[in-house]
C-alpha cells in the first residue's frame, strides 16, 4: 500500500537531483560566458559556441543567445527538461524547458594613447 508513495518520493529526489545539477552547470557556463564577453574576450559568435559546447550533456546540446545591448550583454541558455530528467517528474514545476539567464554590465575599453 505504501509502496507507491515511496516508489514516486525516490523517482521525485533522482529527478529533483540531477535537475538541481544541470541547472547549477547552467548558471556556471553562463556566467563564465557573460563574464569573458564583459571583459571583450570573446564576441558573441563564438560566445555561443563556447557556451552552447561547455553545457552540452552527452547528446544534448542548450540553445544560446547572446546578446548585447546598452553597455550590458545578456546569455540564455534553454535545454529541453526531458532528458535531464528522465522520470519525468518535474515537468509539472518547470515546463518543457530548464532556462537560464545572465546580465553583466559590460566593462569599458580603454585605448593606449
Amino acid at each position: 500500500m505504501w509502496l507507491p508513495f515511496f516508489a514516486f518520493l525516490l523517482l521525485f529526489a533522482a529527478d529533483a537531483s540531477l535537475v538541481f545539477m544541470r541547472q547549477s552547470q547552467m548558471w556556471q557556463v553562463s556566467r563564465e560566458t557573460a563574464r569573458v564577453i564583459a571583459r571583450h574576450g570573446m564576441d558573441e559568435l563564438t560566445a555561443e559556441t563556447y557556451a552552447a559546447s561547455a553545457g552540452s550533456v552527452g547528446t544534448l546540446v542548450p540553445t544560446v543567445d547572446v546578446s548585447m545591448a546598452s553597455a550590458r550583454v545578456t546569455v540564455d541558455m534553454a535545454m529541453p527538461l526531458e532528458g535531464l530528467a528522465p522520470f519525468g517528474v518535474l515537468r509539472w514545476i518547470y515546463g518543457e524547458q530548464l532556462e537560464v539567464r545572465v546580465t553583466h554590465a559590460l566593462e569599458p575599453t580603454y585605448e593606449a594613447s
